[in-house]
């Protein structure tokens, strides 16, 4: 478990040192005060292809259009992880779960037997879930990497204090300080369910809360809640692991 609140100018909790949850632990109800976080290696793409019936038509119709196999493992690791992790707390057959999509495209559970909100995000070699009990939720996840626009970016997106950020770190450090930044923001868009028309919408709202994670090496993300009840406790996070999770029940 995590102790929250945090801000930006403290240390980032490193979900590594954190103890991780025993594999064939997921049959529970999240209490209301937790965020749970699964973070999984992808697996190679032949392992998804082959549970491929976990999946629904629309899904597996989807993978197909993606020429790049890359692409498609990370697409494939991710509606299965989501959907094995809904099964787990629910119950129920990962593909007996109705997926729908809103206009945004975030993924979600039309009617669930239970109030759990998700959402999930996938970067290179690796795919995170979050979940939360009632409350919306959003999560992103970002390679480490050269962003080339990242000027004409933040100008267009992040805030006066985010560039003023940006151009007082070291140049080294830039790329990782952007993608932290541009992390917090996406994890917050998810969570509202709108696109980048609503950049800056959201922030500083009491309604909603964005946290930095340090997940893996080499990597930066962050989750995004919302507040239900403004000025009530602040949820604790916690990095769930299990080994078993992209192996067929």
């Amino acid at each position: 478990m995590l102790p929250h609140p945090y801000s930006l100018g403290l240390s980032i909790p490193n979900f590594g040192e954190t103890a991780a949850s025993p594999a064939g632990s997921l049959q529970l109800l999240l209490a209301k005060s937790e965020v749970h976080l699964w973070l999984q290696v992808l697996p190679p793409l032949a392992e998804l292809l082959s549970q491929l019936d976990l999946l629904s038509h629309e899904e597996r119709q989807r993978a197909e259009r993606l020429q790049r196999m890359e692409d498609r493992r990370r697409f494939l690791g991710g509606r299965l992880l989501l959907r094995t992790l809904l099964g787990r707390y629910s119950g129920l057959p990962p593909r007996a779960i109705p997926l729908g999509y809103t206009a945004a495209g975030k993924p979600y559970w039309p009617d669930p037997p239970l109030p759990l909100q998700f959402n999930l995000s996938h970067s290179r070699e690796r795919v995170l879930v979050g979940l939360m009990w009632q409350a919306r939720i959003g999560v992103d996840l970002e390679w480490i990497r050269p962003v080339p626009r990242w000027p004409r970016i933040a100008r267009r997106y992040f805030s006066a204090a985010e560039q003023a950020r940006l151009l007082a770190c070291p140049p080294a450090e830039r790329e990782r300080v952007f993608l932290e930044l541009w992390t917090q923001k996406e994890a917050l868009l998810k969570a509202m369910g709108v696109g980048l028309a609503g950049a800056r919408a959201g922030a500083g709202d009491p309604c909603w809360l964005t946290l930095p994670l340090r997940v893996a090496e080499g990597y930066v993300a962050a989750v995004a809640m919302e507040r239900l009840e403004v000025g009530g406790p602040v949820p604790t996070v916690q990095l769930c692991q299990g080994a078993d999770l992209f192996t067929p029940a």
